[in-house]
């Protein structure tokens, strides 16, 4: 009956969002500091799984979207054990190094899971996450099928938006390197990820872009995760995220 439950759940979640959003979705996070997850991970590393397994329960937890915005950045530098990870992404790598250069982390490792811009192995004993700032702004987006409008209501000049199609739903077989075997089934994984500047002091903190797309149409169901840094510090101020619409962003 559990375990019913739990599908009705997510499969409602889905539905609901689609069925609200046919033209327009609205979303937006409360003043309250939202916990945003960085896992750094690998289809080619064998200590992977474990962190993967703990972020996939968001799926159906009650405090996705509206306290907790999962994101699981596929690094490339273990593609040369024998599987190329295709989800890896260079980029992803790079984002994990600048954590080590600002001493957000100690080292660069997978699994390596950072919150709100900080390092965090509590997911491993279920510790409770850091407390978040209590007065971090309202961070709202509005999207369609072509674009996004966000909205951050503290926001300045040095600030830049960052938005990540994620992927959810995703199984791979692997058949080379440490994971040789495994079926693994990924959940939030990050797909594309672009950033935006503030922008001209008259539509300072509002932004109109493209929505991302994913021409390869990699999962099953999508959703976006936003948020708001600043342009020297790469750590989360505010965040927020929600589903959407396969069919918005696939081809």
């Amino acid at each position: 009956m559990r375990i019913l439950l739990v599908l009705l759940t997510y499969s409602l979640a889905i539905l609901l969002s689609t069925a609200i959003a046919q033209d327009t979705l609205q979303f937006a996070s409360n003043n309250k500091q939202n916990i945003m997850i960085e896992l750094f991970t690998s289809q080619g590393c064998s200590s992977c799984p474990p962190a993967e397994r703990w972020l996939n329960t968001y799926v159906n937890n009650t405090k996705l979207w509206n306290e907790v915005i999962p994101i699981a950045f596929h690094v490339d530098y273990w593609d040369k054990l024998g599987w190329p990870d295709p989800y890896a992404n260079h980029a992803y790598s790079m984002r994990q190094y600048r954590h080590q250069q600002q001493r957000n982390i100690s080292s660069v490792y997978t699994p390596g899971v950072i919150v709100n811009g900080q390092e965090w192995r509590g997911w491993i004993k279920g510790e409770d996450f850091p407390e978040p700032n209590k007065g971090a702004g309202i961070l709202s987006f509005k999207a369609n099928s072509e674009q996004l409008e966000v909205t951050y209501s503290r926001v300045t000049k040095d600030h830049v938006l960052n938005v990540v199609l994620l992927g959810v739903g995703i199984t791979t077989q692997v058949e080379r390197g440490e994971n040789q075997g495994k079926l693994l089934k990924q959940e939030f994984v990050a797909l594309s990820h672009e950033m935006y500047s503030a922008g001209k002091s008259n539509d300072l903190g509002q932004w109109s872009i493209p929505l991302l797309k994913d021409p390869a149409n990699y999962a099953k169901h999508y959703a976006l995760a936003i948020w708001v840094s600043d342009m020297d510090d790469i750590a989360p101020i505010q965040s927020t995220g929600y589903w959407i619409p396969a069919e918005w962003v696939t081809q």
